[in-house]
């Protein structure tokens, strides 16, 4: 019985087979699978145009297929290959669902080109699971476009990372400055989480804020820094010149409560920037000869209380 000799090519890797009379197409996927590691199924062979189509069946003899001493090329991937590409598309699969989730349950962050410059808020979070997210939001937006408060932010040269949503729950205190601008807090919030303060309070909390962007402590030097940004607010807003300083809740959507932000409010801080809303600053522990930054604040605090009465 003759033999018939050619090449199968896969990959740049060439191999002779030689075949007898008998053998089928079927016979030859079967070898090349063994040489390979491309299944059957897989397995494309061509030769001036494509070998042994679905139409022609494995079952046709390889001799009146291919020619003696051909060259024929195989394309198909190993079965190795196909499962590890199964296996990180699951991986990927399950990489989306995790972060859904993720997104699902944790704080919602987004930036806006529109608002962030070299001077400015990088990013916005709002707290997950309360109601009118979209509302939180935008307010945290407006004051990231007041202009008043970019022009604070252009002029002194502050940029924070982080602007965010404080939760209502936190009662003592209207806000905080982590880190001199690394995240500024502010209470949105009404107490019973369906309403907003009132815009303008927010806004001068939001001095508060920034006025320790560079004094960490509640003296003489941060009071008349807030001063100034209380006074430059106004005074770097055009689109309110020639107007009563003033603002009120927009005439649709979630209810807005009016507040105001009294001097008094000024308390001690509970973190670097966090200022508390009444009541009265912790005790120094017995003993204690060192005096940390938090317990100078606790200090001052006491002190500004005193002078109060």
């Amino acid at each position: 019985m003759s033999v018939l000799a050619f090449s199968v090519s896969h990959r740049g890797n060439a191999v002779q087979f030689n075949v007898d009379g008998s053998q089928t197409l079927g016979d030859l996927r079967q070898r090349l699978e063994e040489q390979f590691g491309v299944a059957p199924q897989q397995q494309r062979l061509l030769l001036k145009g494509e070998i042994g189509a679905p139409s022609a069946g494995d079952s046709m003899l390889v001799a009146s297929l291919i020619p003696a001493n051909s060259r024929v090329v195989l394309i198909g991937t190993p079965a190795t290959e196909l499962a590890e590409h199964l296996k990180n598309s699951e991986r990927r699969e399950e990489g989306r669902a995790n972060y859904d989730k993720y997104r699902a349950t944790t704080v919602f962050r987004t930036r806006d080109s529109a608002e962030h410059s070299e001077h400015g808020f990088l990013k916005f979070e709002t707290l997950p699971g309360l109601p009118h997210q979209a509302s939180a939001l935008a307010m945290l937006r407006r004051l990231a476009r007041d202009e008043g408060v970019r022009g604070i932010m252009r002029k002194r040269q502050y940029s924070v990372g982080v602007l965010r949503e404080l939760h209502p729950n936190e009662h003592t205190i209207l806000g905080y400055n982590r880190n001199r601008g690394e995240v500024i807090a502010l209470r949105l919030r009404t107490d019973d989480l369906d309403g907003f303060r009132d815009y303008v309070d927010v806004r001068k909390v939001l001095m508060h804020e920034l006025a320790h962007m560079v004094w960490d402590e509640h003296d003489e030097r941060f009071h008349r820094l807030n001063h100034e940004l209380c006074q430059e607010l106004d005074e770097l807003d055009w689109t309110r010149r020639g107007q009563t300083v003033g603002g009120g809740a927009p005439s649709s959507g979630p209810r807005f409560q009016q507040t105001t932000v009294e001097d008094s409010v000024d308390g001690g801080a509970l973190t670097s920037g966090g200022f508390v809303l009444g009541g009265t600053a912790p005790q120094l522990p017995p003993g204690d000869s060192v005096v940390e930054p938090e317990n100078r604040r606790e200090l001052a605090f006491q002190a500004w209380q005193k002078r109060q009465k």
